[in-house]
């Protein structure tokens, strides 16, 4: 699967991937490579310097001859995924091959896929939004609590309370514009969900706290155009060790609800 198929509104997580340096004089040999690439071949970078890169090593042949992206195992047995792009000398035949370490963008999209869907085959899809139930929501957490647990990655949980001001279609069309609005500023990796009548909860996998109010202070700004007469609720949690998707959860709902508090008492909370 090539990343730039994805449809990517927010990068953060691309650019947290490491990335690996090749270069090779006008000949093929390697006059340069990084500690990654020579751990994935199997040899000491001292081995490979000074040697032709495509005799090298098989693992460095099939990078060497990929296009934009490449499927690769390791000489220990490990699959990785790589996206290749190669930068030609201006004044000599020089080329540096840049490879990006995209497995966990990977590994992580195609998780999702199969959560979305295993909850499509449960009829955990809200039929007013397209959007996740609260049921599949709370499948998915506690998947991505476990994930978190094993890999010691961030994680934060974004709730949105919609005060909505009409009738029933005014409500309607209100919470479809703002569920349109969530697909288009989320990235592919998150989770959106209506887990309440005019709430919805989001996961935000690779997320920290400062992030998560970055998000939301955008999508304030966002939503202030609109021109309506309606308020809207934020709150926020994230995952720290020792604590569960029920917790997580608890947290931001007490969050949400202190924040709804607050601005009723006259006070913004960013």
């Amino acid at each position: 699967m090539a990343v730039e198929n994805l449809s990517v509104a927010n990068q953060s997580i691309m650019e947290s991937c490491s990335t690996s340096i090749l270069k090779l004089d006008g000949a093929g040999n390697i006059t340069y490579i990084s500690g990654e690439l020579s751990h994935l071949a199997g040899l000491d970078k001292d081995q490979l310097l000074g040697t032709p890169a495509e005799s090298a090593s098989p693992v460095l042949m099939q990078l060497l001859h990929s296009e934009d992206s490449v499927d690769i195992t390791s000489a220990d047995g490990r699959n990785y995924h790589f996206n290749h792009t190669r930068i030609h000398e201006t004044n000599h035949s020089d080329v540096t091959h840049i490879f990006t370490n995209i497995t966990t963008v990977v590994d992580l999209y195609n998780e999702n896929q199969r959560l979305k869907e295993e909850a499509r085959q449960l009829q955990l899809i809200d039929q007013d939004t397209s959007l996740l139930t609260k049921r599949a929501l709370l499948l998915i957490l506690e998947a991505q609590v476990s994930r978190c647990r094993r890999y010691e990655t961030p994680l934060s949980v974004m709730m949105l309370d919609f005060e909505i001001q009409g009738d029933s279609s005014d409500v309607k069309l209100k919470l479809l514009k703002l569920s349109r609005l969530l697909k288009d500023q989320l990235r592919w990796s998150d989770m959106i969900a209506r887990s309440a009548d005019n709430q919805f909860t989001v996961i935000l996998p690779e997320t920290e706290r400062d992030d998560t109010n970055s998000l939301i202070n955008k999508l304030k700004e966002i939503i202030k155009q609109w021109n309506d007469n309606d308020s809207i609720h934020f709150g926020q949690s994230e995952w720290k060790k020792g604590i569960n998707a029920s917790d997580i959860l608890g947290q931001c709902e007490k969050d949400l609800g202190d924040n709804i508090n607050t601005t009723k008492n006259g006070q913004d909370v960013a």
